[in-house]
């Protein structure tokens, strides 16, 4: 009996781990994102929403400062793309936004947490307030219509038991190079950023100046960013990318690059 017993009991753990490990990367974050989280003193406790729920919300934009740092989905934030950050929503979910004052709609992709600001309750990619005209009021009254969920949080229910977590998105560092790559393209740019005070950005080119001694400091809508060259080479420039986050001076990297 002893040994039948234990033969479940393996069972059931090998049952459970081809589950765990079944899962994709992005389902795995989107389900650790689930769980209660705190900024600024308040717990957030995030919730799946049903497709076909539609809402009258107040929404701001982000850019700047967060564009090229982790977003909580793990992906870099671009703020040319069609994105939005939700403090509850699941990660992954597609809103399709709607600006009443002009009728014109667009679908975004939370990838994001935020914003923790009065009562906005979601923050768009500046493209995205572009399209929709609303960048320049900077928060505006949207419509809202939830047209999908990723599969793994559909029917979660936030529960108080969990402690809630330290978010662990837009921390570090993250280079990023926007460049058009043409026949005589022998060098590209890269940045690294954005330092809120320039005290940082020197305390971190000290460190980075063993790496890349030719980088420079420069400001940037009164922040500052790091500043390198490197040959136009994506092979190699990658390789050298991958050693930086490896020793940790960079939390990621992105390449946006366009070819001649």
């Amino acid at each position: 009996m002893g040994m039948g017993f234990n033969i479940k009991l393996v069972v059931i753990f090998l049952f459970c781990s081809s589950l765990l490990f079944s899962l994709s990367k992005e389902d795995r974050v989107i389900k650790a994102s689930l769980y209660p989280y705190i900024i600024k003193g308040i717990t957030y406790y995030p919730h799946s929403i049903e497709v076909g729920t539609k809402k009258t919300i107040l929404a701001s934009w982000y850019g700047g400062i967060f564009h090229g740092r982790k977003t909580a989905i793990g992906e870099i934030y671009d703020m040319y793309a069609y994105t939005a950050a939700h403090k509850t929503y699941p990660l992954g979910t597609v809103l399709l936004v709607t600006n009443p004052k002009n009728g014109k709609s667009l679908t975004v992709r939370i990838n994001d947490r935020g914003p923790f600001w009065n009562k906005r309750e979601l923050d768009l990619s500046m493209a995205s307030a572009e399209f929709l005209d609303t960048k320049d009021k900077g928060v505006a009254e949207v419509d809202i219509e939830v047209l999908s969920v990723p599969k793994i949080a559909q029917g979660f229910k936030p529960s108080k038991k969990y402690k809630p977590r330290k978010p662990v998105y837009n921390v570090g560092y993250t280079a990023t190079s926007y460049s058009n790559i043409g026949k005589n393209t022998k060098k590209v740019f890269i940045e690294i950023g954005t330092f809120l005070k320039k005290k940082q950005a020197d305390k971190y080119l000290k460190k980075f100046h063993k790496h890349f001694s030719g980088a420079s400091i420069f400001e940037d809508n009164y922040n500052y960013k790091i500043k390198f060259s490197m040959v136009s080479n994506e092979n190699i420039v990658k390789k050298r990318l991958k050693k930086l986050k490896k020793i940790g001076l960079i939390s990621g990297y992105g390449l946006c690059w366009s070819y001649d």
